[in-house]
């Protein structure tokens, strides 16, 4: 029987339809405490009081798929996030500096959590668990799936169709700029002067939060095309996880003005999480850069037809392409991709490798993807140069 999907179908109606056809239990709101224990043993360098925060707010958002008879054989954690990707522009014509009102905002998950017990390695377990939350999120029309900046292991999720988007420069502190006893200080709510320039070092508090998220949206969103939005809430989060490790979030200011943040994850990495400023000349003050940049993050995409809405044209173009996709049928096969200022889709011509005619371009599944965030580039193709691709994407999310 043809499968229901999207709005067709609720919920709880694909919750069950996928924990039924994959094997996998799905654990949803105060479900998902169950997996608290397990989640331990995996975030061995968190501590209790960021497991406990964790799963008494956070996780109740995420949705956790088990393989569990008496007891959680394995586990995966989808987390949601909201993201903002690029709409429809032509950079070279535009005759102001991008902002926030340049971007939609799209539904995404983060698998921040994978694990099966030392006892139950090699039972295809972990098979289990990606294709069927890879199943639920393209019933619920999720464009694209994430993996977490300290999961990835690409030889492993390469086979289920994702690959690197995202390259993150990494940077640590300059000492002569930025002294531990600085950080101490800016710790205990001081406001430091830097000695290098006008500027002063804090920590970020619960009145600064807001400030901060505006502060960022407005940077990533001039140069990327695809980026987990930031909110409050979100530096929240990420400060009590920071904390957990003995870090914490740094502003730089002069005056009432942010002219730059980092997020530090304490003395057990010299490498900051996260580093944004207004200009890189006063970044570099302060910063030195460690090493060329390092992948961090891949993805994949999921629901094929709501990803290709946010990829547009200059006029039309037609392109003939063969995906291939393992996991997910819909997005396996020969298409015709077409694209105009609307927006594009992709008609399956052919699920058959035995078609005469030869498609223009052959790629995976992971190379489309990388290839629509200017990842990577697929064979030279003139047509090409008339589609507005989503853009560099930026991504340093955990959990």
């Amino acid at each position: 029987m043809e499968k229901v999907i999207g709005d067709k179908e609720n919920e709880q109606e694909i919750k069950n339809r996928v924990a039924e056809e994959h094997g996998v239990t799905i654990w949803q709101g105060r479900e998902v405490r169950n997996a608290k224990d397990l989640f331990r043993e995996i975030g061995t360098d968190l501590s209790d009081d960021f497991i406990e925060y964790y799963f008494g707010q956070r996780a109740q958002d995420n949705t956790v798929f088990v393989v569990a008879g008496d007891e959680i054989r394995a586990m995966l954690c989808l987390a949601p996030y909201s993201a903002a990707m690029r709409k429809k522009i032509n950079e070279k014509n535009l005759k102001r500096p991008l902002c926030m009102t340049d971007i939609v905002r799209v539904d995404t998950n983060l698998i921040s959590a994978i694990y099966t017990g030392e006892g139950d390695r090699g039972k295809g377990y972990m098979k289990k668990l990606i294709t069927g939350a890879l199943d639920y999120q393209n019933r619920l029309k999720i464009p694209l799936c994430v993996v977490d900046a300290n999961l990835v292991n690409s030889e492993f999720f390469e086979h289920f169709g994702f690959h690197y988007i995202y390259d993150r420069l990494q940077y640590s502190i300059k000492e002569t700029a930025i002294s531990a006893e600085m950080l101490e200080r800016a710790e205990r709510g001081e406001g430091v002067g830097l000695n290098i320039s006008n500027a002063v070092l804090k920590t970020v508090d619960d009145s600064s939060m807001l400030l901060l998220a505006h502060f960022v949206n407005s940077r990533l969103c001039t140069k990327y095309g695809f980026f987990v939005i930031r909110s409050a809430v979100y530096y929240e989060r990420l400060q009590k996880e920071l904390k957990s490790t003995g870090g914490n979030l740094f502003l730089i200011a002069e005056g009432d003005r942010i002219i730059g943040y980092f997020a530090y994850e304490g003395d057990k990495t010299d490498i900051l999480r996260e580093v944004v400023f207004v200009n890189d000349t006063d970044r570099d003050l302060y910063f030195c850069q460690k090493g060329n940049k390092k992948p961090v993050s891949m993805a994949r995409i999921v629901n094929l037809p709501e990803m290709l809405k946010h990829i547009y044209g200059n006029g039309k173009v037609t392109v003939a392409i063969r995906l291939t996709d393992t996991v997910i049928s819909e997005n396996n096969g020969i298409f015709i991709w077409y694209i105009d200022e609307q927006g594009s889709r992709m008609e399956c011509v052919s699920k058959s490798e035995d078609i005469e005619e030869r498609p223009e371009i052959t790629t995976t599944i992971g190379e489309f993807t990388a290839f629509i965030f200017e990842y990577m580039t697929l064979k030279r193709n003139a047509k090409f140069d008339n589609i507005f691709l989503a853009g560099s994407a930026w991504l340093n999310e955990k959990y």
